[in-house]
């Protein structure tokens, strides 16, 4: 029910809503990211500056960060995104997990360009 996974999320209190929070906070801080917070779902659509990054296929941004710092992310065309501007991520994690993970990426869109 709707109701009730809004309710885990938005309670100000509890591992679900700190790791939304850590996650929203994280990825809107990476310079060329953007998200909007989720409602009532466990994942997330971050937005790509894909002109910053010169990104012209998501797929191949999601395989390149797999390769080179052993992170899954799913891009947007999986999903049946049409431009290369988005991936999805899971906020299940622990946030320590969302962060070494989250770092890993910064550290990746530092240098990235496709």
């Amino acid at each position: 029910n709707n109701v009730v996974l809004y309710t885990l999320i938005s309670t100000e209190c509890g591992r679900i809503y700190e790791q939304r929070e850590f996650m929203y906070k994280a990825i809107n801080d990476i310079p060329g990211l953007s998200v909007v917070k989720p409602k009532a779902a466990f994942y997330a659509f971050p937005k790509i500056d894909v002109k910053k990054f010169n990104i012209t296929n998501d797929e191949k941004f999601a395989y390149d960060f797999l390769k080179e710092k052993k992170v899954l992310l799913v891009h947007g065309g999986g999903f049946n995104w049409k431009q290369p501007d988005h991936f999805r991520i899971v906020y299940l994690p622990r946030v320590e997990v969302l962060d070494e993970a989250l770092g890993k990426l910064g550290e990746f869109l530092q240098t990235y360009r496709q």
